[in-house]
């Protein structure tokens, strides 16, 4: 079916459509700006836009991967950058005036790290429902609900109200009581708890932390985005191809495996997750296992509804066992990518995979894998697989398996009419082609030993990072192929044949050639018979796509009679031959502006182009003859 519920229904602006099956193309802008998301012990949770490394550093510091992803970006060549801050949590302090502690008021600070609840201390006179919230830093009055001369600095969240003025005080106007020492002993009814830096996520913690950030991501202007610590192959409770199969996680009930652990009582795996928009807040229920109705981690009934439990959605209603989807950290980034792409700003991202168990020979074989073994029916002439492979050529998403989408060769991330690959039924452009997701992000195998600023001794980490700084301020006319890397250092050395099954499988790779550690080959992780292969093409239409959108800004919101209709024809146009002179294109054809007169009335307007793009060189066939004389 056609997807149509990703596109903003009423808001102004130009939303591109990418088909396929007829080879168009995408690129990088004039000033591309490039996200880092990631985690740290410290720093605001809003986007920060860096303007020094020593001024990042005094605000994050150098714990967790977020300054290191900076540097990595920065290194690889990136101009522009965004770090987002994942995975901390305020503090909380609830029940303040209702010594019940079902009502009175709540405080949540903006400030969110395990030492939110030391800086701030609480007055509360219940005779009169007064509540200041000072720092304890300097005694800066940030909230009062004084009617008469009221405060707010934005520095706190306060919320609900009181039931009647019975309630305990709390402190002080001279002397509060900072927030982390209030406690039910002598304030009844009241609950604190603390707020936490975020470093050490689970895998189930960190998607649930993707999602809400990929939201709130539509309110940014971006061309290339890096989740760090996220894998294309994280350990999960389905098979998805990985070296050691399903790996179910295993946890005390209702709480999240320890990170990176797995043992006999405890696994750090992705399970199946069911997602629930209650109140303008995501809650999130995850099953262990792969079928089921109860929930095996699920939220409490003091976050938002009295009803939830491990089989009781917030809104009350029974969970069903479709309710849980199969989920993936590659999908998930593709999937926002999509909508992202469709509706603000043309945009790639970049994700690495899991790292070889060892370096001997058998360790980096079994991490390349081996890809599925197929057979062609001769009846329908369809490729199909009948023997799953494993490792990197074995993935599911990036070989398939017999299981996923009837056995096609190759998997594909493909885009259904919800947000999970299990939602529904699979969408298609306008070509009837499934819309492959795959088209808007890179996969990058390797695990390089890196020098930069963060550490110049050097460290292993994947190079997904790396890479997208690296394209984003490269000229759009290059691909990155075959282009040299500084400061990095290839630590898992493989054959050159299983370097060109990973290009082949769709996977970004390192090799070393006579000039030093070049990048092998830059595919994107679309499916082998998609017109978007490649990165370079979808570089190139992303300039195109970024320059229409550009000049459609002029015309939103205006009358459209023939006149301006021509001449935004005509500026649109403008882009093509520009980009045509460039040499991003070798052609262009069908360009054309339709508007119907139901169009007309709706406010709408279609742009109709094909774009003939010029295709990077990437191999060279050298003949040569010998003769007996001159």
């Amino acid at each position: 079916m056609v997807d149509t519920n990703i596109k903003f229904a009423n808001l102004p602006g130009m939303y591109p459509s990418k088909q396929d099956g007829n080879l168009v193309p995408e690129a990088t802008s004039a000033a591309p700006r490039v996200v880092v998301i990631g985690t740290a012990a410290k720093g605001q949770s809003t986007p920060f836009l860096v303007a020094t490394t020593s001024g990042t550093k005094n605000e994050f510091g150098t714990d967790g991967t977020l300054y290191r992803g900076m540097m990595e970006a920065l290194k690889g060549g990136a101009a522009e950058i965004l770090l987002v801050r994942v995975g901390a949590t305020p503090a909380l302090l609830t029940g303040i005036g209702d010594d019940t502690g079902v009502g009175g008021y709540s405080i949540e600070t903006v400030f969110k790290d395990n030492t939110a609840g030391d800086s701030y201390a609480v007055w509360f006179e219940a005779a009169t429902d007064r509540l200041v919230i000072s720092r304890v830093a300097d005694s800066l009055v940030v909230f009062d609900n004084n009617l008469s001369a009221p405060i707010d600095r934005f520095e706190v969240l306060v919320s609900g109200f009181l039931p009647d003025l019975l309630g305990t005080d709390i402190g002080t106007e001279s002397v509060p009581i900072v927030m982390s020492s209030v406690d039910p002993s002598p304030f009844p009814g009241t609950a604190f708890t603390a707020g936490t830096d975020g470093v050490d996520l689970s895998r189930m913690e960190m998607y649930e932390q993707m999602y809400v950030t990929y939201k709130d991501m539509l309110n940014y202007s971006f061309d290339v985005i890096n989740p760090m610590d996220v894998y294309n192959d994280d350990l999960n409770t389905v098979d998805q191809g990985h070296l050691v199969g399903a790996k179910t996680p295993k946890a005390t009930l209702s709480e999240y495996p320890t990170s990176g652990v797995v043992s006999a009582t405890e696994v750090d795996s992705l399970g199946m997750v069911f997602v629930e928009e209650y109140q303008g807040v995501h809650y999130f229920w995850w099953r262990f296992a792969t079928s089921g109705v109860t929930a095996d981690i699920f939220p409490g009934a003091t976050e938002g509804s009295e009803s939830a439990d491990a089989t009781t959605k917030m809104d009350g209603t029974t969970l069903a066992e479709d309710d849980f989807h199969e989920v993936n950290f590659s999908y998930q980034l593709g999937r926002f990518l999509y909508e992202y792409s469709t509706n603000i700003v043309d945009a790639t991202g970049n994700i690495g995979v899991l790292p070889p168990q060892s370096g001997t020979l058998t360790g980096k074989a079994r991490w390349v894998g081996k890809a599925p073994v197929t057979e062609t029916s001769v009846v329908t002439g369809e490729t199909l697989i009948i023997t799953n492979g494993y490792g990197l050529l074995g993935n599911k998403f990036m070989g398939g398996m017999s299981t996923y989408r009837s056995g096609l060769v190759g998997g594909g991330f493909i885009a259904t009419d919800g947000e999970f690959m299990d939602s529904g039924d699979e969408v298609v452009d306008s070509n009837e082609i499934p819309v492959d997701l795959g088209k808007y992000f890179n996969i990058v195998a390797d695990w390089p030993l890196l020098r930069n600023n963060f550490n110049q001794a050097g460290y292993i980490a994947s190079f997904a990072a790396s890479y997208g700084g690296f394209y984003s301020t490269l000229n759009t006319t290059s691909a990155p192929t075959n282009k040299k890397v500084s400061n990095a250092y290839i630590v898992y050395n493989i054959n050159v044949k299983d370097i060109d099954k990973l290009a082949g499988a769709g996977y970004v790779a390192l090799r070393t050639k006579p000039q030093g550690v070049v990048i092998a080959d830059a595919p994107t992780a679309a499916l082998a018979t998609s017109d978007w292969t490649r990165l370079s093409t979808v570089r190139v239409v992303k300039d195109i796509i970024d320059g229409m959108r550009s000049k459609a800004e002029a015309y939103l919101g205006e009358l459209l009679p023939a006149s301006k209709k021509a001449a935004f024809e005509n500026s649109l146009e403008s882009v093509l031959t520009a980009g045509k002179k460039a040499g991003l294109l070798k052609d262009y054809r069908e360009f054309s502006l339709i508007q119907t007169p139901d169009m007309e009335i709706q406010g709408k307007a279609v742009v109709l182009l094909t774009l003939v793009t010029a295709p990077e060189l990437r191999q060279i066939e050298l003949v040569i003859s010998l003769s007996k004389s001159g």
